[in-house]
């Protein structure tokens, strides 16, 4: 099998993933080996609930959004990955399927590794396993803060906690999702959104520098705004 075209470019995009920093040459040559790199137009579906999990996806660009529909045809998202986040990895020991539906939200890349190198991997690589193990429990604490901003029934603080949330996870002071994108990951209008990020810049928290580009300017204040 041959190494996809973007593991074999310099800031390949698996040395992103802080998973596979650690680990020796051998297994690293193994996972490169076994990558398939996919790439999707803005729009494309990636997969379907239902499908079966049996490669582990890794964002090499742009944006994923995983959501799910209720009775009434409304559409609730469930998470935006970006470049360097990893789907499925909880699924490596277990025959799993995907819980909800994955669209490509602007021009994206993936890389899909197989399941039964990673597996292999674990086994026998103490370390990468304890890097997996933490991994997912920063999954399990990020799923929980989430549904702590969902719980907040104040629109505008509401707000003020996801972009809290936001900065942290990817620490970084500047958020690129746009108006549309916030307001489905929060339940919220994006006319909501729009007004309350007006107001969170005019309280001096944020600054809008573009459609979807907004700066952190008082991440401490939004927190204590958010208490979580």
């Amino acid at each position: 099998m041959e190494m996809c075209k973007a593991c074999k470019a310099d800031g390949r995009c698996l040395s992103k993933v802080n998973l596979f920093k650690e680990i020796g040459v051998d297994e690293s040559k193994s996972i490169y080996l076994s990558a398939n790199q996919k790439d999707y137009e803005k729009g494309a579906s990636i997969f379907f609930i239902g499908d079966f999990i049996d490669k582990i996806i890794i964002v090499r660009y742009g944006k994923i959004k995983t959501s799910i529909y209720d009775e009434d045809g409304r559409e609730n998202i469930r998470k935006i990955y970006v470049e360097g986040d990893i789907i499925g990895e909880d699924s490596i020991f277990l025959d799993k399927y995907f819980e909800s539906n994955a669209v490509a939200i602007e021009k994206t890349g993936i890389c899909q590794i197989d399941k039964a190198t990673l597996r292999s991997i674990l086994v026998k690589d103490h370390n990468f396993s304890l890097n997996m193990i933490k991994a997912l429990s920063k999954k399990v604490y990020e799923t929980e803060k989430l549904l702590e901003i969902l719980s907040i029934r104040d629109a505008y603080t509401r707000l003020a906690a996801f972009l809290a949330y936001r900065a942290r996870i990817i620490k970084d002071d500047t958020i690129n999702l746009n108006q549309e994108t916030i307001g489905q990951t929060i339940n919220m209008s994006r006319e909501t959104v729009s007004r309350k990020l007006a107001q969170l810049e005019e309280d001096g928290y944020i600054e809008n520098q573009a459609y979807k580009k907004i700066k952190i300017k008082n991440l401490p204040g939004l927190i204590n705004l958010s208490i979580f």
